[in-house]
Order: C-alpha cells, then sequence, then structure tokens
C-alpha cells in the first residue's frame, strides 16, 4: 500500500483528503476523483490531522458526524490551531439547519456539500476552491521571494504592527542588531532597540504614521541599541501598509546605518576647515589656475583651432601641430598643480622605472620653436639611458627649469641639460646665461608667486613652486647656484637611480 500511495504522488496531481467514517461514502467520493486527483482516505477525525500534518493535501472533503472528534472540531483544529488556514475544507454533511451552517463558518470551512454528493456539484466546487488555493499559493510564493530578497539587501528592514510590536525583520537587519530574528518577532520594537532617549520621539513619529501623517521629509536619523548595547546611528526611511478596505495595518521601516558615514563626514567637515584657513590652497585655485593658467590656455586652444581651418601649407600645419602639442604639456602642467593642491597631506607618491634622459629629450624637442625664435642653442649632455625611479609628474620639472631657462636668458645665449652620475642617484642641471639670481633670493626663488622682476616677461612664478614640491614628494633634493662659466644659474635636482 505505501508503494501504491508513492507511485501515486509522483504524479504532479492535486492531493485530496476524504475523511468519513462510512467505507461506502468514501469508496464512492473516490471513484469520483481518483482519475483527476491523488485521493488519500481517513475514516477518524484523529486520523484525519496526523495525516494533515504529514501529507499537507490541498484539499479536504470532511464529513460532519463521526464518532469521537466531529468534522466541527477537526476543521477548528486545522484552521485555528494548525495554522494549515490555506488548505480548504468542504464540509460534506446530511444537516440542513441554519445553526450548522453558521457553526461550520465559525470553525472556518470554505464550503458545504450535502449528502449524498452530486458528482458535478462536487467537482465544480473543488475546481473553483482548487483554483482559489492555487492563487493563494502563488501570492505566498511571491512574499516568501520578496522576504528572500530583504534578506540580502544591505539595509534593515522590518515590519510592526499597529502596537509597535515586530512582525517581519530581515536578516540582514538582524545581524546588524545580533539577534536570532525567530526569537525577537512579537517583541516591541521601541522597547527592544531604540535608545531610551529617543523612545517617546519615536513612538511619536510612529503614532503620527498610524494616523495616516506622514511628516516631510519620511525619514528621519536616531540610534539604536544592539543585543550588546552598543549604539548605531541609522537613518530611518518609513511608510505604511494598508488593507483592502484602506485602512492602516502595518508600518513598514529600513534604516541605513550611517555610523561610520557620520564619523567621516565629521572628519571631512573638520578638514574643510583646515583647507579653508589656507590662503595657499585658495589662492593657487583662484589666482593662479583661473587667470594666469587657464584663460591663456584657453585662448591658445581657440586660436589654433582657427588657424587649422585656415592653414594651407604643409609647414603652416606643421607649425600648428607645435603648438597644439605644446599648449597641451601646458595644460597637463595645469592639472598637475591642481593634483599638488590636492596632494598637500600626502606623505608617499607611487613610483615607477623610468628613463629620464628620453624624458628629457621628449621636453627638450617641445621647446624647439621656442628655442629658435630666440636664437638659442640647447646643450644636452647625459649617458645613453638613466633609469630613475619616479613618477611621471617628474616631467614637470623638466618643463618648468628649460622654460624658465628660456624665459629668463638673453637671445643668442646656450642653455645646457646635463644628466650626472651621482653615486646612487642621477643629478640633473639645467644651466643658463641669464642675469643670474642673488644669493639672498636664491632660497625664495621656490616660493610661490616670488619672482624676479624682468621686463616684458608675464607670468605667476607658480613654476619653480611646482618644481619644489614634486622634489619634496620625491623625497630627493632641488637647489640652485651661479653659473661659473659666465652669467646665469644653474637648477639641479637629484633622482634615486633604479637599476
Amino acid at each position: 500500500m505505501q508503494y501504491v500511495l508513492f507511485v501515486i504522488f509522483l504524479t504532479g496531481k492535486d492531493k485530496i483528503l476524504i475523511v468519513d467514517d462510512e467505507k461506502i461514502n468514501i469508496a464512492v467520493l473516490t471513484s469520483y476523483l481518483t482519475d483527476n486527483y491523488d485521493i488519500i482516505a481517513a475514516s477518524t477525525g484523529e486520523e484525519a490531522l496526523k495525516i494533515v500534518k504529514k501529507e499537507e493535501p490541498d484539499l479536504i472533503l470532511l464529513d460532519v458526524v463521526m464518532p469521537g472528534m466531529d468534522g466541527f472540531d477537526v476543521c477548528r483544529t486545522i484552521k485555528h490551531d494548525y495554522k494549515l488556514d490555506f488548505i480548504p475544507v468542504i464540509m460534506l454533511t446530511a444537516l440542513t439547519s441554519r445553526n450548522d451552517h453558521q457553526k461550520g463558518i465559525e470553525v472556518g470551512a470554505d464550503d458545504f456539500l450535502k449528502k449524498p454528493a452530486d458528482r458535478f456539484e462536487l467537482d465544480k466546487k473543488i475546481t473553483a476552491l482548487l483554483r482559489i488555493k492555487e492563487q493563494h499559493d502563488l501570492l505566498l510564493q511571491d512574499r516568501n521571494k520578496a522576504y528572500e530578497y530583504l534578506d540580502y539587501v544591505g539595509v534593515l528592514i522590518a515590519v510592526l504592527d499597529r502596537d509597535y510590536k515586530l512582525i517581519h525583520i530581515n536578516q540582514k537587519g538582524a545581524d546588524i542588531l545580533g539577534y536570532n530574528r525567530n526569537n525577537i518577532i512579537s517583541r516591541d520594537w521601541i522597547d527592544l532597540i531604540v535608545s531610551e532617549s529617543y523612545a517617546s520621539l519615536v513612538k511619536k513619529k510612529y503614532d503620527r504614521l498610524l494616523d495616516g501623517i506622514m511628516d516631510e521629509p519620511e525619514c528621519s536619523e536616531y540610534p539604536i541599541m544592539t543585543i550588546t548595547r552598543k549604539e548605531k546611528l541609522f537613518k530611518w526611511h518609513y511608510s505604511v501598509l494598508k488593507d483592502a478596505k484602506g485602512n492602516i495595518t502595518n508600518i513598514l521601516i529600513s534604516g541605513e546605518d550611517i555610523t561610520e558615514k557620520r564619523k567621516d563626514e565629521i572628519k571631512l567637515i573638520e578638514y574643510a576647515k583646515k583647507l579653508q584657513k589656507s590662503n595657499e590652497i585658495k589662492d593657487l585655485f583662484t589666482d593662479v589656475l583661473r587667470h594666469d593658467l587657464l584663460n591663456p590656455a584657453g585662448l591658445i586652444k581657440s586660436f589654433t583651432e582657427l588657424l587649422e581651418e585656415t592653414a594651407t601649407s604643409e609647414k603652416q600645419k606643421l607649425l600648428i601641430e607645435n603648438i597644439k602639442k605644446s599648449n597641451l604639456k601646458l595644460t597637463d602642467l595645469i592639472e598637475n598643480a591642481a593634483k599638488l593642491a590636492k596632494l598637500e597631506s600626502i606623505d608617499e607618491m607611487a613610483f615607477v622605472r623610468t628613463d629620464i634622459a628620453s624624458m628629457a629629450e621628449t621636453t627638450l624637442c617641445s621647446f624647439e620653436q621656442s628655442l629658435n625664435s630666440h636664437k638659442m642653442k640647447l646643450v644636452f649632455e647625459k649617458s645613453e639611458t638613466c633609469f630613475a625611479f619616479a613618477n611621471p609628474m617628474i616631467e614637470g620639472v623638466f618643463t618648468n627649469l628649460i622654460s624658465n631657462a628660456i624665459k629668463y636668458s638673453p637671445d643668442n645665449t646656450t642653455i645646457t641639460v646635463k644628466i650626472e652620475d651621482f653615486a646612487d642617484k642621477w643629478k640633473v642641471s639645467v644651466a643658463d646665461q641669464g642675469d643670474g639670481i642673488p644669493d639672498a633670493d636664491k632660497e625664495a626663488v621656490f616660493t610661490r608667486f616670488n619672482r624676479l622682476h624682468k621686463e616684458n616677461i608675464k607670468g605667476s612664478g607658480i613654476g619653480l613652486a611646482i618644481v619644489k614640491r614634486i622634489m619634496d614628494l620625491h623625497g630627493e633634493k632641488v637647489g640652485v647656484f651661479d653659473n661659473q662659466e659666465g652669467h646665469g644659474s644653474i637648477f639641479w635636482f637629484t633622482l634615486k637611480k633604479a637599476y
């Protein structure tokens, strides 16, 4: 018999339990239904309850008058004690009084059928109730999927009843609080987690929600207490759940732990205050980037684009291309200056193995037009390759030193660039034949906005300040001394060798 039942239950048909103390009634109903349904039978109420717990049938045909536990008691137990209210129950009865029907409704019966059962009417009632049960099961599946989804979201989600008792909390929320969620269902939410100093405020908020009053904004912040009584700051969002008649039944709350976020915000505010006090940072962006660098770079870019439209000869196109390349380097320099401002509090930067000789050659080529226009000669003395540990920003050092040498030297002079072996370092120097720098000003030239005045030369003086900052970040030295082979200065810096 067990083998037969096992085979039947594999068919995928709906499972119907017939409960009747008369074997003939069970036989008749089985003959009506066996083609379309899997049939289980019980002859007593007690036996029926055991089967219901074990098999959870899809529908129950339940006789009312039975010895011992009658149909009313069985139905009440299933619907109220077993909490299996989603199993449809059709009561089969020869009783026709109004009171009997009322009693059946009170214990949870879904429908009634008079004995002896008409086959057509029986099939109609079963089909209708099973369709309803199918929809109910689908809704349960959707609800369970929603609950499973809520378990994976990164915020605490809870549902409270009108007495502020917890009726659902997602797994993430239980983990945040440190509780086993099965142990806190039906607990008073305010007593459970809300800090005592905020309890009355939160209760007032919940009361207003239950009265249909949604405050603006629809969120608030208050601390909660975990199971270890550790306080955490949460940002809460609220909504209400309603029944079919539109009555508010529950409060839905979601909370995000913003404890660390608030600490970071406080640190950020403190840091912003420090930055606000720094005139150097403000001056760097407002006086230099906006006025002295960005505007000329923008004009050069606009004029270059206009020239590209009118250029006809190959020479013109080549000159325009050189202008574009030089302006691009200027723009890169501006961006590097902005980065330097942001790196004021950084002690370290990333270094890569770099051929500084090749980098220097590339930089020198970009100044070819400027050198020719001033009839200057450039001498570059180096080894074949000079690998150093450097950040790409080191190119800005070459650019600034060469630019300054051209800017502050008279026409028809020579600029000499050297990369010398200096024990475990490379020493890079740029020598010009300009007016030189007095000893008293040698240190000051690396300070931003300190620049020796020279007629017909406009600039902000930021170049050498950028050089100094880049070298500081490299942990290397930079300086200037007099050019002993004639007028002018020699600017130098060191870099650690990369073998």
